[in-house]
């Protein structure tokens, strides 16, 4: 393996992995930060001449991590003495990155008793051609910031830290009068989507409560039916105005972020450039970290033009997800489309907490395996998560609510 460094991008040469190469070649895995090189380069110096005697150990650890860290469907080769390529399916940017330090973490610890941050050398792969991978070196500071807060503090979202808090108030509420002359108010929180197996943030999420001002109903998103067209595209467009807040910078790392919004919008060709054109939500940055949640696919939804619409969509933003209604055919209405995962609200589950418990089983059962990962978002306390983990959801996140204490801090 050869490699040169030039303005912090590193080019290697991943010889012997060809076969791993070419798994990734049909993939979007590069493109979407789910390929990382793990380094032992510490040990390998520390060992000195017990290195040769020494590697076959280092090896078997690394493989043994890798099987208690990934997935049987991930891709995990070793290209070198000391560099391992990993690419993971279930996670992706700074979550996958976080994995893969998490591992070389353990590697260290258990032959040099210390994981130094100088030795925790992971890097990311932003590029292949041929043989040849286009690598930058990452951060680990920044990667462990988005490690999850403890439970008394998870509505407390550090990408508020970042926000001005005069235009998030400005967006934040949102009032319109429909066009049956109903007066609604569109409220937003962030909440932070959590790995289930890996245990980091591995996506940030808009939620838009809107609630009928006079009676204070909350209206839930399977009955935005009864709401006209015109009224549907007004709250996606103040969901991508708020968006804006969070996914417009240009610094990163970031977890990507999750945005609800209607088939019903997108299905329309003014509603696709609306995702692509809002007010300082460039393009570039929508395909680059908003992943779009389908909030209302149901079983009046044709097949035929939801592949049309998700293929649509998923070529001007990070990933598509589509939301699952409750009910005894849960994924029916999503057959056949390609999605990056799918999403269950746990407010529309309702009954007892037993109830609620079976509900997500039986979800997640009926789910498993129809995409790379299933999420449930909005949880209402600490202990569904190991509900949700068991049931087999692969993320989750607890109900948030916005803070007037988040938003103290001035923009950075």
């Amino acid at each position: 393996m050869s490699s040169d460094k030039t303005n912090s991008i590193e080019r290697i040469t991943g010889g012997g992995a060809a076969a791993a190469l070419d798994r990734l070649a049909g993939t979007d895995l590069v493109e979407r930060g789910c390929v990382t090189i793990i380094s032992v380069e510490a040990i390998r110096k520390r060992s000195g001449e017990r290195w040769p005697r020494k590697r076959d150990a280092v090896w078997a650890y690394l493989g043994k991590k890798f099987d208690e860290h990934l997935a049987y469907q991930d891709i995990r080769h070793r290209i070198g003495e000391t560099d391992f390529l990993v690419a993971m399916t279930s996670e992706e940017g700074v979550a996958a990155q976080a994995v893969s330090l998490k591992i070389l973490e353990e590697a260290l610890l258990f032959f040099l008793g210390v994981a130094d941050p100088h030795d925790m050398k992971v890097r990311a792969v932003s590029a292949i051609n041929g043989e040849e991978l286009a690598c930058s070196e990452i951060d680990p500071a920044r990667v462990t910031a988005h490690k999850p807060a403890p439970p008394e503090e998870v509505i407390v979202v550090s990408a508020y830290a970042a926000v001005d808090p005069a235009e998030e108030r400005r967006r934040n509420p949102i009032s319109f009068v429909t066009a049956s002359g109903q007066n609604l108010r569109i409220d937003f929180s962030l909440e932070a989507a959590v790995s289930l197996r890996h245990k980091v943030t591995a996506a940030l999420r808009i939620e838009p409560t809107v609630t009928h001002i006079a009676s204070g109903r909350v209206i839930p998103s399977r009955a935005f039916a009864k709401l006209s067209d015109d009224d549907i595209a007004f709250i996606d467009r103040a969901s991508l105005d708020y968006a804006a807040l969070f996914a417009g910078a240009e610094a990163g790392p970031h977890p990507p972020l999750i945005l609800p919004l209607s088939f019903r919008t997108l299905s329309t060709r003014k509603g696709r450039q609306t995702l692509i054109g809002t007010e300082g939500l460039p393009p570039h940055r929508v395909r680059a970290s908003v992943m779009v949640e389908l909030i209302d696919v149901d079983r009046g939804t044709p097949e035929a033009r939801l592949l049309e619409v998700t293929g649509l969509v998923g070529q001007l933003c990070k990933g598509v997800l589509a939301r699952l209604q409750p009910g005894r055919d849960v994924t029916g209405p999503v057959k056949g489309a390609r999605l990056q995962g799918l999403t269950v609200a746990a407010v529309d589950l309702g009954g007892t907490d037993s109830q609620v418990a079976s509900h997500m089983l039986n979800i997640a059962a009926q789910a498993r395996g129809r995409s790379p990962a299933l999420m449930i978002h909005g949880l209402p306390s600490e202990g569904y998560l190991d509900v949700a983990e068991v049931a087999g959801f692969t993320h989750a996140s607890l109900k948030a609510a916005r803070s007037d204490q988040m938003l103290e801090q001035p923009a950075a």
